[in-house]
């Protein structure tokens, strides 16, 4: 009896022809099974075993267009969790000129309220204020004539009207400055948002680029300069850090699905998207102006 080989000859790819062992490669690449070898045959819009592109299939297995949207295209991922991070900072940016704001809304408030409780009064209880040049003005800021103020006595502890001024602008600025955030709010941050969580009709770039724009150009200035809150290298996306954009997100109210997930799905050659946002929009006028 004759000695036995290890493997039968005519068994495994490695006996076959090139042209047997080039069939065999392509089939466990249409038929989608892996066998360790590099895919020489089939690229990315070639059909499966099913007959659906890689594509279609990429749309079966996503949950929305968004998901797709931000596994499937890295640059449209990048612009993505450029917008998510611009609402978190502007809405960061928001609460702390709100807390400031309030807080100087109720100092001045009971501020004025001391000085009007000091202040002299006409015969229907109008409070008035004597300049320190000796006219008498209403708390409105109407003059009181010559003949009318001889009657008016002044408590020791009167304010003068300068003072009770500058209290009333202190209060009316903080009080404007409220109105131009809830305007804010109401017409960019909460809006955009919103725009941001359609997951089956997701924003496209040149939109994502124009909510980016928005939301820096209808910022009140005195949220810009006294509520700086950088953006993430001044409009410019960090690639580098994009497999951490769903931990940023997720601290807004923005419903999007797992970011980090979709951009470890991405493509790793993601280009430097530093001109994709450096756009020149035309000057917007802000809502708070001149206070």
């Amino acid at each position: 009896m004759g000695v036995l080989s290890d493997k039968p000859q005519d068994i495994g790819i490695e006996s076959k022809t090139a042209a047997e062992r080039d069939m065999i490669e392509l089939n466990h690449e249409i038929a989608g099974v892996e066998n360790g070898r590099i895919k020489r045959f089939l690229n990315e819009g070639s059909l499966s075993f099913s007959g659906e592109t890689k594509k279609e299939k990429a749309a079966r297995e996503f949950r929305t267009m968004l998901d797709m949207l931000l596994a499937e295209d890295p640059i449209y991922a990048a612009l993505y969790k450029q917008v998510a991070e611009k609402i978190e900072k502007a809405q960061q940016a928001v609460d702390l000129a709100l807390v400031d704001i309030n807080q100087r809304l109720e100092a001045s408030g009971r501020k004025l309220q001391l000085l009007r409780d000091n202040a002299a009064e006409l015969p229907d209880r109008t409070k008035v204020f004597q300049s320190t040049d000796g006219s008498i003005y209403t708390e409105q800021g109407k003059r009181i004539s010559d003949e009318k103020a001889r009657s008016i006595i002044f408590p020791d502890s009167a304010p003068s009207w300068e003072i009770f001024k500058a209290e009333k602008e202190t209060y009316g600025t903080a009080a404007r400055q409220k109105e131009a955030v809830d305007i804010y709010q109401k017409t960019v941050l909460d809006p955009t948002t919103k725009r941001m969580n359609d997951e089956d009709d997701p924003p496209s770039k040149d939109e994502l680029k124009g909510l980016n724009d928005r939301i820096d150009n209808k910022m009140p200035d005195f949220i810009k300069q006294d509520f700086k809150i950088k953006d993430a290298a001044n409009n410019k996306v960090e690639i580098s850090s994009i497999s951490n954009a769903h931990g940023q997100v997720e601290k807004t109210n923005l419903k999007v699905p797992d970011m980090g997930k979709s951009f470890d799905l991405a493509r790793t050659d993601i280009p430097d998207l530093g001109n994709a946002l450096d756009t020149k929009p035309a000057p917007v006028k802000t809502i708070a102006r001149n206070y």
